[in-house]
């Protein structure tokens, strides 16, 4: 019984050899190896982070404008020269003082899982093209002034404040047009969501901003 034991002690390393060059060898044969866990489950991670957040408020330009209008009073037209009608429809004039504001964002629910890739350690996101998310006028500090229009009936005063309102806030979006709130957005979008995403993601992000198409407009 004890010879057997012996045998079996000098035999066990060599037994053991061969058994870990057969699985080398198998192994090789097969290409058995650590198969890496799939990067989807952590790009989505971010882009449901993403979805959750929506349009993303980068910046807000707030303003203070003067806003005049005009509205000469009718004529009646007799060929050789023009007749006014007042007393009856003198001109009207309204002077709008007012405060409104303009901000720029990124609708971060556009972006697409494809939108989203590592490449070694870092990680590449593209985002949609800045927008100008709204324009309005804050009409409870905003002010009338020199106001005229005792010549025109009900509705075609009503008519005269809604084109005054309507020209003193497209003013407010030419002028943050004017004024790079595209650009400043997507300045804004390295200095506050990339930080953001980094966070999630544990890992350097880099930014990248889709190409305009063709006819595409701000909005």
């Amino acid at each position: 019984m004890i010879g057997l034991v012996k045998i079996i002690l000098k035999i066990l390393p060599w037994l053991l050899l061969v058994a870990i060059l057969s699985w080398m060898l198998i192994a090789e044969k097969l290409d058995f190896g650590i198969v890496e866990g799939k990067k989807e489950i952590y790009q989505n991670t971010i882009l449901t982070r993403m979805e959750s957040m929506g349009r993303l408020e980068l910046v807000q330009y707030n303003f203070q404008e003067v806003t005049e209008v005009k509205k000469e009073m009718a004529k009646i037209d007799l060929k050789l020269f023009k007749m006014s009608t007042a007393p009856f429809s003198p001109d009207s004039k309204a002077v709008l003082i007012s405060q409104g504001s303009a901000a720029g964002c990124i609708d971060l629910g556009r972006v697409k899982p494809e939108d989203i890739r590592e490449v070694k350690d870092t990680v590449y996101v593209k985002l949609p093209l800045p927008e100008l998310c709204y324009f309005k006028l804050d009409l409870e500090n905003s002010r009338l002034y020199d106001l005229e229009v005792s010549g025109l009936s009900r509705e075609d005063r009503k008519s005269f404040m809604n084109e005054l309102y309507k020209v003193a806030e497209q003013n407010i979006r030419e002028s943050a047009l004017k004024m790079g709130i595209i650009d400043q957005t997507r300045a804004n979008a390295n200095l506050i969501l990339k930080p953001l995403l980094e966070e999630i993601a544990g890992k350097p992000v880099v930014l990248q901003f889709a190409l305009a198409m063709d006819g595409e407009r701000i909005k």
